[in-house]
């Protein structure tokens, strides 16, 4: 029994590597399906080291410890306990900073203060201030520029001679992209999977196809983002994620390492879907535009580009209606148009969040394991108001 049982090991494990060997693409998309906050371990990453000056927010829970028992909407727009939204959210980590003091802080299990996570398309709004950052440095002179004048090998592509940068941060690009959600078998096969599990990136993109003209329809999609990446690699002549931690992640006060997941050793970050970081240093990226691109005396990022990116412009509204606060998507944030108040969040998958609310000063962070969860970052930063008890 003990050798049957042997030589069907055997077997399989050499249909594993047959199958590896014909198309490693698609073993990876079958073996590995919809990621997990922590699939970004099995392949090649490219790390940050963090500041040599790191921010540390003042710590003050004293009010924090009542959030607990506030009542706000899950996913199924019911009024729970918060304890119970994280606890049945299957929550990782929430941050909650008002005024620079870290008013609450909660992890869920084999979670801290050191673990860095998988934040998915939170990457997408990365690239946004990367590209901000850039045009400040004079790698791109504007929004206005065609992406094809840095990566002329795509003059081929229909249409895509006529793409800006500014249709790439608007997602409106006009580029093919067939998102998951359709079925099990469909999304096996989408483009979403494909681009995530690529190990040649570049090569990928140079196959994509036209749907319709740039800049006339938005449409999520990890293309725009991807392509912007490449845009920053050859403008800099640079890695992204060495650009980033240079310009960004150590200026802000990173406390611990974070990372991007490439495609191969050499190869591009896939922003869209694995930039990697701890909680508390994704909020010093909200603390980055609450200070409208200051840090101590720095500037770090300029006001204009904060500015357009978490203003809407007429083009992008409309471009569609996420959530009860009928969100629309502009320069990869989510700028909510129902009950505007100003606030604005950066979203990735299994419920990933970075909240932003300028009026109440507040920053919240929460990394989640499976993507339950609903909005309650309003009723929370007005729980932290100074009208609050």
């Amino acid at each position: 029994m003990k050798k049957v049982v042997g030589i069907v090991l055997l077997c399989l494990t050499m249909l594993v590597m047959v199958a590896w060997a014909i198309n490693p693409q698609l073993f990876k998309i079958v073996w590995y399906q919809k990621p997990e906050v922590d699939t970004y371990k099995s392949f090649p990453t490219r790390a940050m080291s963090p500041s040599p000056s790191p921010l540390r927010f003042t710590v003050d829970t004293s009010k924090g410890n009542k959030l607990d028992s506030v009542m706000v909407k899950n996913w199924e727009n019911q009024y729970v306990p918060f304890s119970e939204y994280f606890e049945k959210g299957d929550l990782l980590a929430f941050l909650v900073i008002k005024n620079d003091t870290l008013v609450y802080e909660k992890y869920g299990e084999n979670y801290n203060r050191e673990t860095v996570s998988n934040t998915f398309s939170i990457g997408k709004t990365m690239i946004s201030i990367l590209t901000g950052k850039a045009i400040d440095l004079g790698y791109i002179k504007d929004t206005e520029q065609r992406v094809i004048n840095y990566l002329p090998e795509l003059k081929d592509v229909p249409n895509f001679d006529e793409i800006t940068i500014l249709d790439l941060l608007n997602m409106k690009s006009g580029l093919q992209f067939k998102r998951a959600g359709k079925g099990i078998i469909s999304d096996l096969f989408c483009d979403e999977a494909r681009f995530y599990y690529t190990n040649d990136l570049k090569n990928d993109l140079v196959k994509v196809k036209a749907d319709t003209l740039p800049g006339t329809r938005w449409k999520y999609s990890n293309l725009d983002p991807l392509f912007l990446t490449w845009v920053l690699e050859r403008a800099a002549k640079t890695k992204v994620s060495q650009l980033f931690e240079r310009e960004i992640w150590k200026p802000i006060g990173a406390e611990y390492g974070g990372s991007w997941g490439v495609d191969q050793k050499d190869g591009l970050e896939n922003s869209p879907s694995s930039f990697q970081c701890t909680a508390i240093d994704l909020a010093k990226i909200g603390r980055l535009y609450l200070n409208k691109g200051v840090r101590d005396t720095v500037q770090v990022l300029s006001l204009d580009w904060i500015e357009k990116s978490t203003h809407i412009t007429m083009e992008n509204r409309g471009n569609t209606e996420k959530g009860w606060q009928k969100a629309t998507h502009q320069y990869y944030w989510w700028l909510p148009q129902e009950n505007y108040e100003g606030d604005y969040s950066a979203e990735g998958l299994r419920g990933q969040r970075l909240y932003i609310n300028p009026k109440e000063n507040i920053i919240i962070v929460q990394f989640a394991k499976r993507g339950y969860g609903g909005y309650p970052y309003r009723a929370i930063a007005q729980h932290f108001s100074g009208d609050s008890d």
